[in-house]
């Protein structure tokens, strides 16, 4: 009989070690991130680092800002959006990245299959409150989250504020010019967009904004273009559909 019984403990904790290597398999992508927010936007080191180019291929996500804080980057689904300003009009350049172009300030994740899934809001949700429902969904679906990791919201909002840099950023100092002034576009009514972006935790300062856990840019469609730009706010309504990467 012990020796039945120390059979079935070691059958046991054979099957739970092998549980539990599984609940903690590694992730099936890499964040990296070229330039720190802090050093680029306060400290003014907005020299080149990586080019678009470089940068750009099948699966890859990616938000930043170009050299010289020149404009905004986004990257999603083997497609490169950048917007350049004057303060009173946006211009766009995409879906291929130009060997021209160099970011400054580049977060990016190759990601090669995303997974959908609902984003459980069950009204219209915003802020802090809309991170936790990242943070929580993100968890449960195999993501360590305390790690930074890139993610996609498609679907509708409520409110969607933007704005494009232009050689300075707005949430840094209020204390620029007139000519560099970012360029801004909010949603006069609810609409669909994409939002790009990372959830990254402890990382204020270097990877996001302070007061925030994420960094993330918007693809909207208007007048039949495509735009893209910083998410200064958004509201989302509830059916939104949230893609994170598929850790099978």
């Amino acid at each position: 009989m012990n020796r039945i019984h120390s059979l079935r403990t070691g059958l046991f904790f054979g099957l739970a070690l092998l549980q539990g290597c599984a609940m903690k398999s590694e992730p099936t992508f890499e964040v990296r991130h070229y330039g720190e927010m802090r050093s680029v936007m306060r400290e003014g080191k907005t020299e080149a680092r990586i080019q678009l180019a470089q940068a750009a291929g099948s699966g890859v996500v990616a938000v930043g800002a170009l050299e010289k804080l020149g404009g905004e980057i986004t990257m999603l689904g083997g497609e490169t959006w950048v917007a350049r300003t004057d303060s009173k009009e946006v211009s766009m350049a995409g879906p291929l990245a130009s060997k021209h172009d160099q970011a400054t300030l580049l977060t990016r994740a190759v990601v090669p299959q995303w997974k959908r899934v609902d984003l459980p809001l069950s009204k219209p949700t915003s802020g802090a409150r809309l991170e936790s429902y990242l943070e929580e969904s993100a968890s449960q679906h195999g993501i360590d989250t305390t790690q930074p990791f890139p993610f996609v919201i498609e679907g509708t909002l409520e409110q969607l504020d933007i704005h494009v840099i232009n050689g300075h950023c707005p949430h840094a100092s209020h204390e620029h010019g007139e000519n560099i002034q970012p360029w801004r576009w909010s949603m006069t009514q609810p609409g669909f967009a994409r939002v790009v972006g990372f959830y990254a935790e402890n990382k204020a300062g270097v990877m996001t904004h302070h007061g925030t856990k994420i960094h993330a840019h918007a693809l909207v469609e208007v007048d039949q273009r495509t735009i893209t730009g910083h998410i200064d706010g958004m509201v989302v309504q509830p059916g939104a559909a949230l893609l994170l990467p598929d850790q099978k």
